[in-house]
């Protein structure tokens, strides 16, 4: 146990825990909303949070704002020495391939065993109770391993359905405290992949109804962006990845344009410069269907909720197994029937014929099918988005995911 804490539930000072949220593209995910709303809830005179990301992001201010300790640690680039030189013709070339695996060591002591080395200092000066990372276990390895070597306990979240899992993260899992699988889909991908689950923990994103407010209503945001006012509109909220499926949305937007030609289509999201050929790809598109009146790019808004108020049914598209889904979660927040690909975790969140409908993922066709239906009928689609509104209260809580979450910090506290 690091010094300065007393043992003794009655006696403990506050618990020092460092955050770490990995994702260092610029863009703002679900995984940095479910780390705010987890430590903004924390009571603070059991639990001290200490929260880092490697890129300053527009939430950071946020952080600060809720009296969170927020700290922007920047990782460094790769080296590309070989890489560079590999990628010239002829001769030019041969110098690059043969120094592949100096490349490669050069790398491995920049992103593996100098950052264990600094962190193991980091989490001593910072007098670090526990290690809670907010991704994966395929990320942030030096900090699993500088928390061993500390001797701090060490836990992570696991928000991701991975195809690989690299034998690092194999052999570091079943030494954690808890890996946290945001969904029963998470938890069956690591079983899948050979990885002991005697540390698993399925506690499902969190989320208080009562914050997801407009800021403005549907007429007014509407009105901004020239909407007639009886044209129907939906909506995706997810920055512009590939596998997050827009491109499945436009399409189906070009099948249902012949029956609602006023329909309109948020897509509300950053694109990271990664991501800008699939953008451009999706311009195209757009351009291909003549769909420039229907399809609407937001770019990354910070307050999603004044978009999704303002439609009448909320999509999600991905084309790879979902870890979970939070914005379908902030959807059923606001009472709005939910369309999404039956797949990974969405049947944990949607039911269907209750609160939703599904479709096959990746398949624009059936994706319209289930907008065309909801969009013909009214009455369905509003009573589909108030039992949402209850399935979320029942099952979604922040309350409780705080309340499993802080049950796993207690256990290891204990035991300390």
């Amino acid at each position: 146990m690091p010094p300065g804490h007393q043992t003794g539930q009655d006696t403990m000072t506050s618990r020092r825990i460092l955050y770490c949220e990995s994702n260092a593209d610029g863009t703002v995910g679900g995984s940095f909303y479910s780390l705010l709303f987890l430590v903004q809830g924390l009571d603070r005179k059991r639990y001290e949070p200490l929260v880092v990301f490697y890129r300053d992001h527009a939430l950071v201010p946020v952080y600060r704002e809720a009296g969170i300790d927020t700290r922007i640690l920047p990782r460094p680039a790769p080296f590309q020495f070989a890489s560079r030189l590999a990628a010239g013709r002829g001769l030019f070339a041969l110098p690059g391939k043969l120094l592949v695996p100096a490349q490669k060591l050069a790398n491995l002591w920049r992103f593996l065993l100098r950052p264990v080395l600094d962190k193991y200092r980091y989490l001593r000066r910072e007098r670090i109770d526990l290690v809670h990372l907010n991704n994966s276990i395929i990320r942030n390895n030096d900090w699993m391993l500088a928390a061993r070597l500390a001797g701090i306990p060490c836990m992570t979240h696991e928000r991701g359905i991975n195809r690989h899992y690299p034998r690092l993260a194999r052999w570091l899992a079943p030494r954690l405290e808890a890996i946290v699988c945001i969904s029963s889909a998470v938890a069956d991908n690591l079983r899948h992949h050979g990885i002991p689950d005697h540390n698993f923990r399925i506690i499902f994103n969190g989320l208080d109804p009562d914050r997801v407010q407009a800021s403005r209503s549907p007429q007014e945001v509407r009105e901004a962006w020239r909407i007639p006012p009886a044209a129907p509109v939906i909506g995706m909220v997810g920055n512009i990845k590939e596998w997050k499926g827009q491109k499945s949305v436009i399409l189906a937007v070009a099948e249902l344009k012949g029956e609602f030609p006023d329909l309109r289509c948020f897509l509300v999201g950053d694109t990271a410069e990664a991501d800008q050929p699939y953008r451009d790809r999706l311009e195209q598109l757009i351009r291909e269907h003549r769909l420039q009146d229907n399809i609407i790019f937001t770019g990354y808004q910070s307050c999603v909720a004044d978009f999704v108020n303002a439609t009448d049914v909320v999509v999600h598209a991905s084309v790879l197994p979902e870890p979970f889904g939070r914005v379908l979660i902030e959807a059923m927040a606001l009472g709005k029937p939910l369309v999404g690909a039956r797949d990974g975790a969405v049947p944990e969140i949607i039911v269907e014929g209750e609160t939703g409908l599904m479709f096959t993922p990746d398949d624009p066709t059936d994706l319209a099918r289930c907008i065309r239906q909801l969009l013909r009928d009214p009455e369905t689609a509003k009573r589909m988005g108030t039992a949402g509104y209850r399935r979320l209260q029942q099952q979604f809580s922040i309350g409780s995911n705080i309340k499993k979450t802080t049950a796993i910090y207690d256990k290891v506290f204990r035991t300390r």
